[in-house]
């Protein structure tokens, strides 16, 4: 009786072990290429957060600070938190009758504040800065420079002072004090919070409150990754240069930002007029 053997095909057991090895290898090179795309791919997004929050801060304090009160930003301590603090202005116009210390009168006349847009209008509280010529005319009150509104009234159709409706384009405020010294432009601010910008810890807050009341706390968080040296003055965040009589005042902001060893240095020179 015979019997036929077939060959069977298969791999012997040394080409199993090559196939492995190149499989390993093959593994290796690309969970290493996919590593370090993902590695970009997390770096560029790190950096362009990093990017992101720097920029927004620093044009948010450009803005506010150009619209700030002539003569009225400062820096302030809070804590172990470097700060900068101003007043910005919610309106400006020019006067045309003023009461002066120790005048009993409590009417200032000024040109109609005219508002179309209805982006402005007078709340309980707000009050009027006449001729600030340093910090403390806007901070301190026994500078008599600063005065609660207690009324407007323009004798128009509405008697609103936002309407542009009165026949002689003048609206009259009623403050609780006469002024101190008048503006040699008959200029007049109209004002109603402070604003602080403070570093502490490695971030930036902002903190919004009425003028007269101490900052307790340091606000709102506005961006992180602060890495400024607050004991060094070379590395302060806020530098005020006050105006003087042939120059503005000059708000210097410098503020470093490092994630993951990635530094970022950020700095902005800020002119206020000088105007008062």
């Amino acid at each position: 009786m015979s019997r036929s053997v077939k060959n069977q095909g298969g791999f012997t057991l040394v080409e199993l072990v090559i196939v492995i090895i190149v499989l390993g290898v093959v593994s290796i090179g690309i969970s290493s290429f996919i590593r370090s795309g993902v590695q970009i791919f997390n770096d560029v997004s790190e950096r362009d957060e990093l990017l992101s929050q720097s920029r927004f801060v620093l044009e948010r304090l450009n803005r506010e600070l150009r619209s700030a009160v002539p003569n009225s930003a400062r820096l302030a301590q809070v804590g172990g938190a470097q700060c900068v603090e101003f007043v910005p202005t919610m309106w400006a116009t020019y006067y045309t009758s003023l009461p002066l210390v120790p005048s009993a009168q409590r009417t200032v006349n000024t040109v109609e504040l005219g508002d179309p847009n209805g982006q402005f209008s007078l709340v309980a509280g707000d009050m009027a800065l006449v001729y600030p010529t340093d910090s403390d005319d806007v901070y301190e009150l026994s500078q008599q420079k600063r005065r609660t509104i207690l009324s407007c009234s323009d004798n128009g159709i509405d008697d609103s002072c936002t309407t542009n409706d009165s026949p002689e384009h003048l609206a009259s405020l009623t403050v609780d004090g006469a002024f101190a010294d008048i503006s040699p432009a008959s200029r007049l601010y109209i004002v109603r919070n402070m604003v602080s910008y403070c570093v502490s810890g490695g971030s930036i807050f902002r903190q919004e409150r009425a003028i007269d009341v101490a900052q307790t706390n340091l606000g709102v968080l506005m961006a992180e990754n602060i890495v400024n040296d607050l004991t060094d003055s070379a590395q302060f965040p806020f530098t005020v240069q006050q105006a003087t009589l042939n120059r503005n005042g000059l708000i210097q902001i410098l503020l470093a930002f490092e994630l993951n060893e990635e530094t970022i240095n950020l700095s902005s020179d800020i002119h206020v007029p000088n105007v008062p």
